[in-house]
This record gives structure tokens, C-alpha cells and sequence, in this order.
């Protein structure tokens, strides 16, 4: 008896030890690549070394963790069987007795025939799982992620419930009214609305017809960016105007409109995008107020003071007026979300970084 409640306190003893799952992860230190936003504030990274999504809350620390079974990564199409070798020649009766009268010249000489070399095949590359680029949670919890050029939809035990070839490399994706809006990386703005129950196209906005060019000869910056208002409202940055165009949730691309903003009663002029792109665009969660963010020459001549890093624009829908706010973080940090007072940054070499807001 009292060997056996020595076995049980030993081994109490060592799981109560053994670490929590996800308790060395630290977004702080670690995170990167991109990340998603929900109502709450809290944020969903990727994981990639627990292949999870891990939903993280400022104070809070990790709220969830959820494993997702990666698609593998499409294979390219085999490559073309090397042509047949040319059968030698057929000579006729007269050709032989020639031969034998004169001798065969040697350009007609049979050569001796040889094996051609076996062909090996390459080795079968081991299976590589896709890694995911973007993905948004939508109100039945299920995660819709894009991955190796498809739209992968996951239920929410992490299973894949569906996937879709997309046209065209992602640049933004948002849960709308009934529906996933998907902004791609051309050079115009191009969108689409998917039905929540299928992935099926609803409506598109912009020329289509540019997506197989960005698909073959993909952006190397972003050029437009797109974010929702309060009401479901898509609001889209074209190129580098502070001005949106505005499209209705229901009706997409039928009455688009426009709205602008004035700066200290101005209207400023166009950014200067140049070799970093445009930067994302994000909602304030219970506000009708959305962010952008550019480098400090990009918008030097808007009317933007001074800065030493990045300048944050706060565009106010309500009002239409557009205030700039400088940060100290350097180029290269990427916007991902907004709380209450702060901005959060993915930084270049990982971690977050926060840069005060009002």
C-alpha cells in the first residue's frame, strides 16, 4: 500500500510538472507573418510550430488554441516524356550489293548500337504542407484561410470542410454581411463577395480580367487595401488617393460611391506609394473610424508632420476628416490590429510593437 501511494504521488508530481499546451508561446517574442482580428480585440496568429491557430488577448494572455490539418502543397504537373529516338535508316537491296562492291562510306556506317540511359526518376519529394497567408473567423467559428493559391475553409475542429482555387494572389480578407470579401493583389482594386455556405462568388468589383495577369506576374507591393465600417459598409483605398470608394454589402458593385476626407479643412493630395506599396487599412472595433498606415516620405506631401517612423491615419467616416498620428516604429512593422488605446505591430523580426492611438 504505501509503495503504491508513493507510485501515485510520483506521478501527480510529474504531470502536474509537464508544461500546459501553448504555454511557451509567446506572441510577444514570437509571432509573425500576419494576423486576424476579432470583434473582441483579441488576435489569431499562426502558429507554425504547433501547425494552431492561437487566439491571444492583450492581458488576457492565450485564449485558445485550435490545431488545423494543413492541404498539402499542390504538386507542379509532371514534365513532358523526352522524345522517341529516330529509328535508324531502312536500305534497300542496291544499297546492300553498293556495300559490298565499294564499301559502305562511313557518314552511312551503322553505328553500334547502344542502350540509351536508364532514366531515373526523381525521388518523390516528401509532402510539404501549404502554409497559410491570410485567414478570417467567421460567425459559425469556422476559419477560412488562404493557402497555395486556394481559399480552404476549416471547420471548427480544424478539419478541412472545403477548398477553392483562387484566380489571383490575396491581399485583404474580411468576414462581411453574410458573406467573405476577398481583395486581390492587382493593380486595380479587384473584389469579391463568397457565399458563406458554398465559397461560390456572390458579385465582384473591378476588372476581372487582370487577374490572370497577377496571377502569372504577381505585385511585389500592395497597391489598394480594403476595410469594413461599422455597418458592414466595404470601404476600398485605390492606389495612393485618401479618398474611398464605398460599396453597399448587398448590392456590390451596383451605385459604388465615394467619400472624402479634409485634413485641418483641406483636402490632401494623392500619397507617394513608391517601392513599399500601400499599408493596411483596419477598422476600429464599436467606431466609425478606420486606420491606415504609411511610411513618413510617403505622405510628406499630404500635409503629415514630421516623423521619425511610421505616420498612422485616422480616417473618421463619420465626420470625414483624416488626422495624422507619427509613431516610433520603424519601416518594415505591420499593422494588425486596433485596441482601445493602441495600435498593435507585427515587427520585422517578430513580436509585436504597440504605437499609442485616441
Amino acid at each position: 500500500m504505501k509503495w503504491r501511494l508513493l507510485t501515485l504521488l510520483a506521478v501527480f508530481t510529474l504531470d502536474s510538472s509537464a508544461p500546459l499546451h501553448g504555454q511557451g508561446w509567446d506572441p510577444g517574442r514570437t509571432a509573425g507573418g500576419w494576423a486576424f482580428q476579432e470583434v473582441d480585440g483579441s488576435l489569431v496568429f499562426f502558429d507554425p510550430a504547433a501547425r494552431s491557430l492561437r487566439t491571444w488577448m492583450k492581458g488576457s494572455g492565450l485564449l485558445a488554441t485550435l490545431p488545423v490539418a494543413l492541404p498539402e502543397v499542390r504538386k507542379p504537373s509532371p514534365a513532358p516524356k523526352p522524345a522517341a529516338a529516330t529509328p535508324p535508316r531502312a536500305t534497300s537491296d542496291y544499297d546492300a550489293a553498293g556495300a559490298l562492291l565499294y564499301g559502305t562510306p562511313r557518314r552511312q556506317r551503322l553505328q553500334p548500337a547502344t542502350s540509351a540511359p536508364a532514366v531515373k526518376e526523381a525521388p518523390e519529394a516528401a509532402v510539404t504542407e501549404a502554409l497559410p497567408e491570410r485567414w478570417v473567423i467567421d460567425s459559425y467559428s469556422r476559419t477560412w484561410m488562404v493557402c497555395d493559391g486556394r481559399l480552404v475553409v476549416f471547420s471548427k475542429d480544424g478539419q478541412i470542410e472545403n477548398a477553392l482555387a483562387l484566380p489571383a494572389p490575396v491581399e485583404d480578407m474580411a468576414v462581411g454581411r453574410e458573406g467573405i470579401l476577398i481583395l486581390y493583389r492587382t493593380a486595380k482594386p479587384c473584389l469579391e463577395k463568397r457565399d458563406l455556405r458554398t465559397g461560390a462568388v456572390v458579385w465582384s468589383y473591378g476588372d476581372r480580367d487582370q487577374l490572370k495577369e497577377a496571377s502569372a506576374q504577381p505585385l511585389l507591393v500592395p497597391l489598394n487595401r480594403m476595410a469594413l465600417g461599422m455597418d458592414g459598409t466595404i470601404y476600398v483605398a485605390e492606389g495612393a488617393s485618401l479618398a474611398f470608394t464605398v460599396l453597399d454589402p448587398v448590392k456590390g458593385p451596383k451605385d459604388p460611391g465615394q467619400t472624402f476626407f479634409t485634413c485641418q479643412d483641406t483636402i490632401p493630395g494623392r500619397a507617394t506609394l513608391g517601392r513599399v506599396g500601400r499599408g493596411p487599412l483596419l477598422s476600429w472595433a464599436g467606431k466609425d473610424v478606420i486606420f491606415g498606415v504609411f511610411t513618413p516620405s510617403q505622405v510628406k506631401s499630404c500635409g503629415a508632420p514630421e516623423s521619425k517612423g511610421l505616420v498612422l491615419a485616422r480616417f473618421d467616416l463619420l465626420n470625414g476628416a483624416l488626422e495624422w498620428l507619427p509613431t516610433p516604429l520603424a519601416e518594415g512593422h505591420r499593422l494588425v490590429g486596433l485596441l482601445d488605446h493602441e495600435a498593435a505591430f507585427l515587427a520585422p523580426g517578430g513580436g509585436l510593437a504597440y504605437a499609442p492611438i485616441r
